[in-house]
């Protein structure tokens, strides 16, 4: 995937070979999301009780949604400058380009497993030298979000089945066993993230890391503080969609106190940060667990997997449109400068 990125450099005044390689590119993110896209508004069970909710619809639940779509432009803008932090030590980018790069990343991770694809958008539109750096800032980029997500998620998680029947549903070896993985994947992403910049100094020191210093290199100059405020970032952005998901459940009526959300939340995304799938079906997965772990506080079940539908659609569904239309109206930067 990064070679191809490299080859499909679009300058101002395109060859016909690369305007073919941007274009095969373009298009082919473009059909695969869409497909998918209409894959899941087609298997989407639940029209009639949506129709049913937005009839039974209050003024004053509007505020709720409306909140949701403000909180929107927080979301993306915290993402921006994290990703502009990222790659400054390898290339200076405005914060337009940024988000340009952030947006054409979720195109490209909506049709794979486990947004991996999220890599090739956003370095498409880095200067043809760094993209190789930013493959490795990219996977830096989802790891911080992921500390974070098992960070406040294992405490909350480890409180909502110590008190509640769902720990004897599904067993407590099952339990105890995913805690402990997931704990050790929070240890070993933490020990590393940080101690990326030493890691990074020896590797280079040996003969047989000629190959990859040109992905790796760009880690070198990180301080503690840099690494820290990156992090501090993804926790934000976490309060962000976290408070946007809470405000979508009580949108939907769903009857949640703010105590039971702060476990909840948090609870419902650990499982889907920690669960194999493709985006587009991150759907499915965030109502199954939203059903499990909201319902446990709710018997509203119905508007629980709308709610957690609704939440997908606008923090994923709708920066992908935006990121379809970043791709068909913008070029990746081409020229070495």
């Amino acid at each position: 995937m990064p070679q191809f990125i490299e080859n499909i450099a679009v300058p101002t005044k395109m060859t016909t070979e690369k305007s073919k390689r941007w274009n095969i590119f373009k298009w082919g993110c473009l059909a695969a999301a869409f497909i998918f896209l209409l894959y899941r508004l087609i298997c989407f069970q639940h029209y009639e009780q949506l129709i049913s909710q937005f009839k039974e619809l209050s003024f004053w639940k509007t505020w709720f949604l409306w909140g949701v779509m403000l909180l929107l432009p927080a979301n993306w803008l915290l993402e921006s400058v994290k990703w502009q932090r990222l790659v400054r030590n390898s290339e200076k980018i405005d914060i337009t380009s940024a988000f340009h790069s952030v947006m054409a990343g979720f195109l490209t991770a909506f049709f794979t497993p486990n947004r991996v694809g999220e890599v090739a958008g956003r370095i498409a539109f880095l200067q043809p030298e760094n993209r190789k750096a930013g493959v490795t800032l990219s996977l830096v980029n989802s790891a911080t979000q992921n500390i974070i997500m098992a960070v406040c998620g294992i405490p909350a998680a480890v409180i909502f089945f110590l008190n509640s029947k769902n720990s004897e549903y599904l067993g407590k070896s099952n339990l105890l066993g995913y805690f402990v993985m997931v704990g050790v994947i929070l240890l070993l992403l933490s020990s590393i993230y940080f101690s990326l910049p030493k890691l990074v100094g020896r590797i280079k020191q040996k003969k047989s890391s000629a190959k990859w210093i040109s992905y790796i290199s760009c880690l070198t100059d990180y301080s503690f503080t840099d690494l820290l405020k990156i992090l501090l970032l993804s926790f934000l952005r976490y309060l962000v969609f976290s408070f946007q998901f809470y405000l979508m459940l009580r949108f939907f009526g769903v009857e949640i106190t703010g105590w039971a959300a702060a476990i909840a939340i948090p609870t419902t995304y650990l499982f889907v940060t920690f669960t194999p799938s493709m985006a587009f079906s991150e759907a499915a997965i965030r109502s199954s667990y939203s059903v499990l772990v909201i319902g446990a506080f709710s018997g509203q079940t119905v508007q629980v997997i709308l709610a957690s539908t609704f939440i997908w659609i606008v923090n994923f569904v709708v920066p992908m449109l935006v990121g379809s239309f970043v791709l068909m109206q913008t070029h990746p930067i081409a020229t070495n400068k």
